[in-house]
């Protein structure tokens, strides 16, 4: 398996890792598409992008938590959840960056 075709399984994993419990509590088609594209291009991009001054295991965690941050500061009402939104997006991350260093 090429390196790109990896960071979209792994991706599609940790896009489905989101969207399952969603899918559990009967939320739209809607609100887990949202949940899942983020998670599947933050793998590719923490596959493909080195960020500076960050150990390996931080890698994908920056890159999820970046592209988490506007999603979560736009809720509104009652539903506006940042901080678990945030600490998911860490956690995921982490998980992209186990893939990445023990599958790529």
């Amino acid at each position: 398996m090429d390196h790109f075709t990896l960071s979209l399984a792994v991706g599609a994993a940790a896009g489905a890792l989101v969207a399952i419990p969603m899918i559990a509590q009967k939320a739209s088609f809607r609100h887990c598409v949202a949940a899942f594209g983020p998670y599947l291009f933050a793998a590719v991009i923490a596959f493909y992008s080195g960020l500076p001054d960050l150990p390996w295991w931080a890698d994908g965690m920056g890159v999820a938590l970046m592209i988490a941050i506007p999603a979560a500061t736009v809720g509104s009402g009652k539903e506006s959840r940042p901080v678990p939104t945030l600490l998911n997006a860490v956690l995921v991350g982490f998980l992209i960056s186990v893939a990445e260093r023990y599958l790529a």
